[in-house]
């Protein structure tokens, strides 16, 4: 976390849910990084510290730890022995492109909204048996439903990889789609990415964390895809990465502070 722990105002920001995708953790640590090196510097309107002192953002940069581990070092990285036995029993092909989790569950179809059973356990697609049978999907559901019990969560930020596009929202309705607009004509500006408006999802929204923030919490959330390439994102398009999203975060704070 970032700022005043007392601060009336929380943003969250989560990434990494798919585990290839891990050049979102990369971009999320050296966010938190930047702001702390200049937390004390004299900018325009004053330094960060008075966004800070306002609103508290709540950092979770790698979401899936062990689909990462899966996606970066092969099956032969996971250290349970009896994990490694199931997950060489789904014969998945290569392991760099893997998305779900060291289950099988893509979490990011696991949320508690609009559920349905879909796809079988593997490197991806996989909606999981039920709503929040992951560990993973209930410690980021706990800390969402925390920030909001608290009434202090203004906005969430979700990073994913790939295509330099931004998700908003539509039909939310009333203040919740006015500043879900808000955040995303902000980032949209920031980054220069386009608008995901004409992209179809294969899950529909179903199980998703953005469609969890938006018709659940009714908190403002956006997703970024960063990069443009393939996934895992090719470490010289990173700097592009960098340079595009490097103000996202503490810009959304200031919108919300």
């Amino acid at each position: 976390m970032i700022g005043n722990t007392k601060a009336s105002k929380t943003l969250l920001v989560v990434a990494n849910l798919h585990a290839r995708e891990y050049m979102t953790s990369e971009l999320c640590m050296d966010q938190i990084e930047y702001y702390l090196e200049n937390y004390y510097t004299a900018r325009e309107g004053g330094s960060w510290k008075k966004t800070f002192d306002k609103i508290a953002v709540h950092y979770v940069p790698m979401a899936n730890p062990d689909g990462t581990t899966i996606s970066q070092f092969g099956i032969k990285g996971i250290r349970s022995a009896a994990l490694r036995k199931r997950l060489r029993k789904l014969k998945s092909g290569s392991t760099t492109i893997w998305k779900a989790n060291a289950r099988g569950v893509d979490l990011n179809r696991n949320y508690p909204v609009r559920f349905r059973k879909q796809g079988k356990r593997g490197p991806m697609g996989y909606s999981g048996p039920k709503a929040c049978s992951e560990s993973e999907t209930r410690a980021i559901k706990k800390l969402t439903d925390q920030l909001r019990s608290q009434k202090t969560l203004r906005g969430v930020i979700s990073y994913h990889a790939m295509g330099s596009i931004i998700f908003g929202g539509s039909g939310l309705g009333g203040t919740l789609q006015k500043n879900t607009d808000r955040l995303y004509y902000q980032s949209r500006r920031l980054t220069g990415y386009a608008s995901a408006a004409g992209y179809h999802s294969s899950s529909g929204g179903d199980g998703n964390f953005l469609t969890y923030i938006h018709e659940v919490t009714k908190v403002p959330g956006i997703t970024l895809e960063v990069g443009r390439y393939t996934c895992p994102g090719p470490a010289r398009e990173y700097p592009s990465v960098w340079k595009c999203n490097k103000m996202v975060v503490i810009q959304a704070a200031k919108l919300f502070r």
